[in-house]
């Protein structure tokens, strides 16, 4: 199994679910049609194909650790992320603010390395909240419109320009496209608002939630400084180097 070339696993967002008891379940992917039955703390996956086995184990063991980090403190934020010298630049912002041009560019910069482009896990260790990405793939926006075109991490990166280790956060950006942002002034409330712990509207949580419903999003954002990044697709060429003052400035 080969995570940087197999094609992205995403969670299926269409299953069918029979509930017997609150410890049982059948869990149906409608997809490649894997039946997917829960008892208690024992998953039993039942597959049509060898591909289909290969993408839905990925699927079992991606989603048990997202709960084992919620469970430990930790959360899922809607976010692209590179790093910089061992720490971690982050962009956080609704969908169409530039999390993806942002970080395409940042990329460019020499000693970039690839976090991840749409979801970041914080992981508390040690006391301190660390972060570190999921492989998938990265969907692009084509300067001609219709449907977005798909990227694998590799085609992006050499494996040793991509961060496959946890790493303290230095600095979150919020994109301002087209200054979408005007009308906001609590940079918190954007951030708390892209947080997707416990629920991710795309992306169900067919095993089972957290323990712990809550995350304490102030922890994460006492010791950060957030900074605005406002840019324009018509200006695209000037990206990075607004990017490089934003991260010099901390």
């Amino acid at each position: 199994m080969t995570f940087l070339l197999d094609d992205a696993v995403s969670d299926f967002r269409f299953g069918k679910i029979k509930q017997y008891s609150p410890s049982r379940r059948d869990i149906f992917n409608p997809l490649n049609g894997t039946l997917f039955s829960i008892s208690g703390t024992q998953i039993e996956i039942v597959y049509v194909t060898e591909e289909a086995l290969i993408k839905d184990v990925q699927r079992v063991i991606k989603q048990l650790l997202i709960t084992e980090i919620e469970n430990t403190g930790g959360a899922v934020l809607h976010a692209s992320a590179f790093s910089l010298a061992g720490r971690a630049i982050c962009y956080v912002g609704e969908k169409g603010q530039g999390k993806t041009t942002c970080l395409l560019e940042s990329l460019k910069a020499e000693g970039a390395r690839y976090i991840t482009n749409d979801r970041l896990l914080l992981i508390p260790i040690a006391g301190a909240f660390h972060v570190l990405g999921w492989f998938e793939e990265l969907r692009l926006v084509q300067p001609s419109g219709g449907r977005k075109k798909k990227v694998r991490v590799s085609q992006l990166c050499e494996p040793s320009q991509i961060e496959t280790w946890p790493v303290l956060p230095k600095l979150i950006v919020l994109p301002d496209c087209q200054s979408r942002l005007a009308g906001e002034s609590d940079d918190r409330k954007v951030i708390a608002g892209q947080l997707l712990t416990p629920v991710d509207p795309q992306r169900p949580k067919w095993l089972g939630y957290s323990k712990s419903l809550s995350f304490d999003s102030n922890a994460l954002l006492d010791p950060l400084p957030v900074k605005r990044l406002e840019w324009q697709f018509e200006e695209r060429e000037t990206l990075l180097s607004k990017i490089r003052e934003v991260v010099a400035s901390v």
